[in-house]
């Protein structure tokens, strides 16, 4: 049996694969725990953590590619108006179709939840 080794260039591919397992995971356990309330709480939450988390990596890669002064307007302004819709997404999904508050939470913390695991394989296998 091989052993997996995750290196520096893998890390993304690694949290966005890790974030839809934990995510899956996530669901299947609060639908089966808890309510499909609360799964579908925890879907939202995580779909919206994982496409913040696509858009980030896109606008940082586009702004690593543009000059000083450019770049510098690009990062802002794609960074307030990702923050201003995320921000409307989650205030939809709470008020308007009543998403379950908890499961947003859980959904939301997918990536935190993905990077920590990782942090802390990385620190075990690097040997501390």
């Amino acid at each position: 049996m091989r052993t997996v080794r995750i290196n520096d260039e893998d890390i993304i591919t690694v949290l966005n694969a890790g974030s839809w397992v934990l995510l899956a995971l996530l669901a299947i356990a609060g639908w089966l725990l808890f309510s499909r309330h609360f799964a579908a709480g925890v879907v939202a939450g995580g779909v919206l953590a994982i496409a913040n988390f696509y858009w980030l990596h896109s606008i940082m890669r586009r702004t690593l590619i543009l000059p000083k002064g450019k770049a510098q307007r690009f990062a802002m302004s794609r960074y307030m108006l990702r923050l201003v819709l995320i921000g409307v997404a989650v205030w939809f999904m709470i008020v308007r179709f009543k998403i379950d508050l908890i499961g947003l939470l859980v959904g939301l913390s997918v990536l935190v939840i993905n990077i920590f695991a990782l942090t802390i394989y990385r620190l075990i296998s690097k040997g501390g």
